[in-house]
């Protein structure tokens, strides 16, 4: 064989080789995306569209969930009305760049019976739009593993997320104007919720509950929750940063908590919660509440700057007993409760544990 001849097949063959090794940019960029998931283009998702993307949308996130790949949403602004979540679910946007803007239904996202789902990245914005009675801006109904995270929910109409008989987590979030509570979990198999910031909501900033007394052990910690209303009124009720109700081996930790209607932590009928190293100001009624058929409440090295009073372990007329308050910092009490059905001569005391009627 002569040089140029082998000179031919060889840059031949390290042509080939080179093109296996250096794919062109468009291929490079397909390998990128195909790597990470499926770009939601692909599906005729257009951000940025004034146009509903709700049909598009909705056949991506269910093209992706059956190849069990995450779901990338480019930065861009997408109306949308309900979408239904499936197992497997993953959304992923680039934060405070990728934003829905809900245009009504019963939900923004809905789920149920659906395990593994994520959201990370994304806003949704709920645009004040009226939601019905117990419902959220995200609504999940009987899931494991759900988790959103780094995530901004604006101007729910109702709850921004509303979890039942859910286990996973919620962390790393900001929730703003919530209608009613930002973040609500009933019977929870095993749920975290953590450095989220809440602020501005009308009934309460989380609420942990149980349709019946037992076992809860939600995580609630590191949170900054904020400007929280008793929009409906009540007695105490609403206008709480943390209520916790008929769940059990809850703990409430680490939170900075300000400006609330009633109180910072209220636990009714709440066994073994912990309610520890929170720092709290500016609480309208009691900062720290257990009451009612609770067995064991521990309410220590909490910080209270600005309440009506300081600490409560009541109305043991259901039951209550057993509680350890100790090593807390209470101070600038009201000397008058503005709000609060508790009787005067109460005003402005530290610690209370005799029974005061419902």
């Amino acid at each position: 064989m002569d040089v140029s001849r082998r000179y031919l097949i060889g840059a031949s063959t390290a042509g080939a080789i080179g093109a296996l090794a250096m794919p062109t940019h468009a291929a490079r960029a397909a390998q990128s995306i195909s790597t990470f998931g499926r770009d939601a283009a692909q599906y005729g998702v257009r951000p940025g569209s004034p146009d509903d993307q709700t049909k598009a949308l909705q056949r991506a996130i269910d093209e992706a969930a059956r190849a069990q790949v995450p779901l990338a949403l480019p930065p861009g602004i997408y109306a949308t009305s309900m979408l239904r979540l499936q197992s497997g679910t993953q959304l992923v946007g680039v934060r405070g760049a990728t934003r829905l803007v809900f245009k009504g239904g019963a939900s923004m996202f809905a789920a149920e019976g659906a395990d593994h789902i994520g959201f990370t990245g994304i806003t949704l914005d709920g645009g004040g739009i009226l939601l019905g009675p117990r419902r959220g801006l995200v609504h999940c109904l009987g899931g494991r593993d759900i988790r959103i995270t780094d995530c901004e929910i604006a101007g729910s109409g109702g709850s921004g997320i509303w979890l039942e008989n859910v286990s996973g987590e919620v962390s790393g979030n900001i929730i703003t104007r919530s209608a009613t509570t930002a973040i609500v979990s009933f019977d929870a198999q095993g749920l975290a919720v953590t450095r989220n910031t809440i602020q501005g909501t009308n009934d309460n900033g989380v609420e942990i509950l149980r349709t019946t007394i037992g076992d809860d052990g939600t995580l609630v910690a590191d949170n900054r929750i904020e400007d929280i209303k008793a929009g409906p009124g009540g007695s105490g009720q609403y206008g709480n940063a943390v209520n916790a109700f008929r769940a059990g081996n809850v703990i409430v930790r680490g939170n900075r908590i300000r400006n609330c209607d009633y109180s910072a932590v209220r636990g009714n009928s709440a066994s073994n919660i912990q309610i520890v190293g929170n720092s709290i100001s500016d609480v309208r009624e009691v900062a720290l509440y257990s009451e009612f058929s609770f067995e064991g409440a521990v309410i220590a090295n909490n910080t209270i700057d600005g309440a009506a009073l300081g600490v409560s372990v009541c109305n043991f007329n259901e039951g209550g007993r057993l509680a350890v308050v100790q090593g807390n910092i209470i101070r600038n009490l009201l000397p008058k409760r503005p709000i609060g059905t508790a009787p005067d001569d109460d005003a402005g005391i530290g610690i209370t544990s005799r029974p005061i009627p419902p």
